[in-house]
């Protein structure tokens, strides 16, 4: 055997790798067995199971791009479900190719493909909803599919089209609403026959300056900066607590720029009137601010259409700062200040001067918190009123009633909102203290109150359906309490259908001067006196309205509205004093009802937008049996835009508003003041009516320069007894608007 080699390992290799052909095998096998005792385990026709993945991702609105709440996301083959919460978020087992239904009331139902573990969604609203927000309950703002409310949204571009540098210019055109006299100096606007202090105004969800001296005028209200104007109809009791017997309007302003972004505008026209204003808007990193600042002028005051002496004049400045912390919360800090002049005629020989000037702001801070949303938020207010007499144009120190008169507030507010299942459950409380200074007008000089309110509301959906319920109790150290609950629902029947219902209690706290006022006119030989027993005044309202949209350009909506009042704040005679002075007293006496039928309609053909809107309105004093003073019986607007590819662009606007005749309501001899619910008033006559026609144009020159010129009043109407109306105006502007993105390409 010598010399024969052998390759060592030869026989131990091909003995090693047969045994790993026959383990190769056997695994094979196995799997194949185990494959299909699993396709047997499966119903017929079911494929085998693919990896399951956590999807997490966001639903919004493809017309803004903002979350949409509430939204239910059904996987198709296993049935998952889930909802988004108020970031518009959600998290679901699924897998990859699996069908996903997507559905949110107020938008067109939604399918796709689970692509991977994120998703961003995006639902197209229905004509029915229009594409709006409204503010709510602890300053959460939801869309207006989210409420069964009528609310009416006022846009930057329709402030922009009428050349609306006051609340009270664009408000005064919407049906349903008309704007009052309040004399001497002074305008309130009327939500379905109620106004002044029933009417609560606000600004980002908080109150305007001057309502605890019942010096409210929304002809003060400047919309620089301004982003929308919120109109809620009807009690909003539970959503804002006390004076929203009417409705509210809130201003809701700007948020900071993405860029870097500058902003003048100009104006110059009749009846003396001027105003500028300019703003810069910028976000850097984490940081957003806005500063914009303005003045505004003109020979004529809101509710006194007077020539000579009168003049009005406001410096207005706002601001707001916000920051993005880390894990999404945010902090905001937003100031405003104002300064006005008003002077006017009081007889043949001397002028009346009025001087307010305030300030007011908030520090909030708002993220998540516990699977919801929380907000806290610390506001402070302080205003300052006085008037004086001249037979000059000037003031003169220490003259007529030259004592100051001063408010402050301070309120905090806590609240959460939270997605449980269909629920969006909102609840929060709210702390208030206000003082009132007003020498020789309030008993002892001032006047103080502390204000607590919790509130909870509860919005779920099944459905088609949308329900919601919410109550607020309030709780004051000088009138007592006052709990107002509402209840509503909206029903989507179809994409071109939505009805909706809604019963709401509203309330309006008696104010300082109605339970501390002590006042007394030797010349007119009468006294008024306060009454700390006074309770607030309360109503019901009940409405049922509904859209209609046969297509995406054409949308039709009509409610029918009913508001009971009673308890309302009256003055009543109680015999001649001491002194031998006539003495009224302030008293819960009064009752009234307002209710009516408002429709509107809106539509787009190519370049021109439509909007027409009528309110038939009837206001009665329940105690006298008469309507209640200057409220119209009709009123109506139509409103159309167009633009043209002129240069960078001609855009104009036309809008003609009627107002009917309205009764005016006398007073008996000798009383002291003014007030649509005297018991023992009766008509003395009728405002006439108004139509009034406003027009304006609008060339880009450049893409920063913009030309304007519009009339208002076209028609120069002036009817008789109508003290808001003014003479013709003629108007032209210049607006330059530059931004950091428009020097790029």
């Amino acid at each position: 055997m010598t010399g024969v080699r052998r390759r060592p390992g030869r026989r131990g290799g091909s003995a090693c790798l047969a045994s790993r052909l026959r383990q190769a095998l056997l695994l094979l096998v196995m799997a194949r067995s185990a494959a299909s005792a699993q396709s047997a385990a499966l119903p017929q026709g079911t494929a085998a199971v693919t990896a399951q993945i956590t999807v997490a991702g966001t639903v919004l609105a493809q017309s803004d791009g903002t979350p949409v709440m509430l939204a239910e996301l059904r996987v198709g083959r296993t049935g998952v479900r889930a909802r988004t919460d108020a970031a518009g978020a959600f998290r679901l087992v699924a897998a990859v190719g699996d069908s996903l239904q997507v559905r949110a009331l107020g938008f067109a139902e939604r399918r796709l493909v689970v692509t991977g573990p994120t998703l961003r969604i995006t639902l197209v609203p229905l004509a029915t909803v229009l594409p709006v927000f409204t503010t709510t309950m602890g300053q959460r703002v939801i869309r207006a599919s989210e409420s069964p409310r009528s609310v009416t949204v006022i846009s930057r571009k329709e402030l922009e089209a009428v050349a609306a540098v006051s609340a009270n210019q664009i408000l005064r055109q919407l049906p349903g609403l008309q704007e009052l006299p309040a004399p001497p100096s002074k305008t309130s606007i009327s939500i379905r026959g109620f106004d002044d202090s029933r009417v609560l105004v606000l600004v980002d969800g908080e109150p305007v300056a001057g309502a605890l001296m019942e010096s409210r005028d929304i002809g003060r209200l400047s919309t620089i900066a301004t982003e929308r104007i919120e109109v809620t109809k009807g009690p909003s009791s539970v959503e804002f607590g006390s004076d929203a017997l009417g409705g509210v309007i809130n201003l809701v302003q700007a948020a900071p720029t993405t860029r870097l972004t500058i902003d003048a505008v100009a104006r110059d026209g009749g009846l003396g009137r001027q105003e500028s204003s300019v703003g810069v808007s910028q976000t850097v990193g984490k940081l957003g601010y806005r500063v914009n600042g303005g003045w505004r002028q003109s020979d004529r005051l809101t509710g006194y259409n007077a020539v000579g002496s009168t003049f009005n004049r406001i410096y207005d400045v706002r601001s707001d700062v916000r920051y993005a912390l880390p894990n999404q919360w945010t902090l905001r800090l937003d100031m405003q200040g104002s300064q006005e002049r008003q002077r006017f005629p009081v007889n043949t020989a001397f002028n009346g001067f009025i001087d307010n000037r305030g300030g007011q702001g908030f520090a909030e801070a708002r993220g998540p918190l516990g699977g919801g949303n929380l907000r806290a938020r610390a506001f402070v207010q302080r205003f300052v009123y006085q008037y004086r007499q001249s037979r000059g144009l000037l003031p003169i120190q220490g003259s007529a009633d030259s004592l100051e008169q001063r408010e402050r507030q301070e309120r905090f507010l806590l609240s959460y909102t939270r997605v449980v299942g269909r629920h969006a459950l909102d609840v929060g409380a709210q702390r208030s203290h206000r003082t009132l200074v007003a020498p020789r007008k309030v008993t002892g000089d001032s006047a103080a109150e502390q204000v607590t309110e919790v509130f909870a509301r509860d919005a779920w959906t099944v459905g088609p359906l949308l329900m919601t319920a919410g109550a607020r109790h309030t709780s004051s150290t000088l009138w007592g309490s006052s709990a107002n609950p509402s209840i509503g629902v909206a029903w989507q029947a179809s994409s071109g259908v939505r009805v909706r219902s809604n019963v709401a209690r509203g309330f309006r706290a008696p104010g300082f001067k109605e339970i501390r006022y002590t006042f007394t006119n030797p010349a007119g030989g009468y006294t008024l006196s306060g009454n700390p027993d006074l309770l607030p005044e309360s109503s019901w309202s009940t409405s049922l309205g509904g859209t209609w949209a046969p297509s995406t350009s054409l949308s039709i909506d009509v409610e029918a509205y009913r508001n009971d009042v009673s308890g309302l704040v009256d003055w009543r005679y109680e015999g001649d004093n001491a002194a031998g002075f006539q003495s009224y007293r302030y008293v819960n006496v009064a009752r009234a009802r307002t209710q009516g039928v408002e429709l509107n309609a809106q539509g787009r053909v190519g370049a021109t937008e439509l909007t027409v809107g009528y309110d038939f309105l009837r206001a009665r004093d329940l105690n006298a049996g008469l309507p209640l003073s200057r409220r119209a019986t009709h009123t109506a607007r139509v409103r159309a835009a167009h633009e043209w590819r002129v240069r960078h662009g001609l855009s104009g606007d036309a809008s003609i508003r009627y107002t009917g005749n309205a009764p005016l309501i006398g007073i008996p001899s000798g009383a002291p003041i003014t007030g649509p619910f005297s018991t023992e008033s009766g008509i003395i006559g009728r405002q006439g009516a108004l139509l009034s026609v406003d027009t304006q144009l609008r060339l880009a020159i450049t893409r920063e320069l913009e030309a304007s010129g519009g009339v208002n009043n076209l028609l120069n109407q002036q009817p008789e007894l109508w003290t808001p109306a003014f003479a013709r105006q003629v108007y032209v502007g210049l607006r330059w608007r530059w931004s950091a993105s428009s020097s790029t390409p």
